[in-house]
């Protein structure tokens, strides 16, 4: 059995993910928060990345005119490598970002990166598991895949590839991964199932969960500055946090705000950027809908604050047989600040918010359940301080991010004999 905690001699880990900060997003942040965990666990990490454009596709003063640009982030040795650059919006622009980003990757990560034990590639998407993969046959090294979600099978669900030569040629490239990887992270228990269900052995297919550093997000109090600055005074805030992207399936809470428009005491507040967010707007527009605003992605510093002003979190998703595989990571962000979740999910989200108590799960895209739940918990404080305590305490107790990296740390040093 390889070893799950503490460290037995330091491993050099060299880790392809396309975002970093001061990108935002669940990638950006699980990567480096594992990264940071690990140099502080004594081991020798280098992230490469791309330069930051995510995800407005514009990059900071500070990394543009470069093709390499190095520096040292909370121990970690950070290479952010050119790729083309582009909002996150349509299929055809964001795949060139993905397919430059793949060779500029396995050029530096061979030439330039330094000397490592293991080459670990996170996905979606599978093109940067590629990269990895070549890395490490190209430096002789055992290749580690992460598989956040189940990819292509999450975009051919949304309909977002409908091509069968396409389909065929991503399933294949999965396949593939899964085949020549040394091993596979998966970061829920029901991805793992269904990995091993396609016939991929069970003893190299490991969970590591999202978790949270419970120091950052922690519960502040409601009357912060946000709420004060967004005059929101005492209505109950009901806030989604996070991508407007084709899976979260946004425009059902206009319809539950659509519902709710007579509560003049209830307000929706969506905080974030995405490939749906125009379309999100404009159709608040369409509707006169004066109980929803927008607010812009906001800073990772900024998120304790804004979660803090919010009475109510809103975790949807669409209704599709994928995403009973899938746990938000901002499940884990609400559950330790504090606040009562709304998930409108099933599968592996749901049993984490039935076993930590955290909130009400509703059927995804049914807006009268969404209202239902939504105008329990307005009438209900003690509710929703007693779910945010429950999920608060839920979170310390399983999903630290010392506790996740020193998991996948040990994953490391089975597969290298440590």
């Amino acid at each position: 059995m390889w070893g799950q905690f503490g460290v037995s001699g330091e491993v050099r880990i060299l880790f392809l993910c396309q975002y970093f900060p001061p990108e935002m997003g669940a990638a950006a942040a699980r990567t480096h928060e594992h990264a940071r965990e690990w140099a502080k666990l004594g081991h020798e990490v280098t992230v490469l990345c791309g330069l930051p454009n995510h995800p407005d596709g514009v990059v900071p003063p500070k990394y543009r005119g470069t093709m390499l640009y190095r520096e040292q982030v909370d121990g970690i040795n950070v290479m952010r490598c050119w790729l083309y650059t582009t909002p996150n919006r349509g299929v055809f622009r964001r795949s060139i970002a993905f397919i430059t980003f793949m060779f500029s990757a396995v050029f530096f990560g061979v030439t330039r990166a330094p000397a490592c034990d293991v080459v670990v590639a996170t996905s979606p998407q599978m093109l940067c598991g590629l990269a990895g993969y070549f890395m490490a046959l190209l430096r002789r090294k055992p290749f580690v895949l992460e598989v956040r979600d189940l990819w292509p099978k999450q975009i051919i669900d949304l309909g977002a590839v409908r091509n069968p030569l396409v389909v065929g040629l991503l399933g294949a490239l999965e396949r593939f991964m899964y085949r020549h990887a040394r091993a596979v992270v998966t970061v829920a228990e029901a991805t793992r199932q269904e990995i091993v269900g396609r016939g991929f052995p069970a003893d190299k297919i490991f969970t590591v969960t999202n978790g949270i550093d419970a120091d950052f997000f922690s519960p502040h109090r409601r009357d912060s500055v946000v709420r004060a600055a967004q005059g929101w005074g005492d209505k109950t805030v009901v806030m989604y946090i996070g991508t407007h992207g084709l899976s979260h399936g946004l425009s059902t809470i206009l319809d539950t705000a659509e519902i709710l428009a007579p509560r003049k005491d209830i307000v929706f507040v969506f905080a974030g950027d995405g490939a749906e967010r125009d379309k999100i707007v404009r159709e608040a527009e369409r509707r006169y809908l004066k109980n929803v605003e927008f607010l812009p992605a906001q800073p990772k510093e900024a998120m304790p604050a804004c979660y803090a002003a919010a009475d109510i979190c809103l975790v949807p998703l669409k209704n599709l047989t994928v995403f009973l595989y899938n746990i938000p990571s901002k499940m884990f962000e609400i559950m330790a600040c504090g606040r009562p979740i709304i998930l409108g999910a099933k599968g592996q989200a749901q049993k984490l918010l039935d076993e930590a108590g955290a909130g009400i799960a509703v059927e995804p895209e049914e807006p009268q359940e969404y209202a239902n739940a939504i105008i329990r918990l307005a009438e209900r404080p003690d509710l929703r301080e007693k779910f945010g305590k429950q999920g608060r305490e839920h979170a310390i107790a399983h999903y630290t991010r010392a506790r996740k990296a020193a998991e996948y740390a040990g994953i490391f040093e089975g597969l290298i004999g440590r």
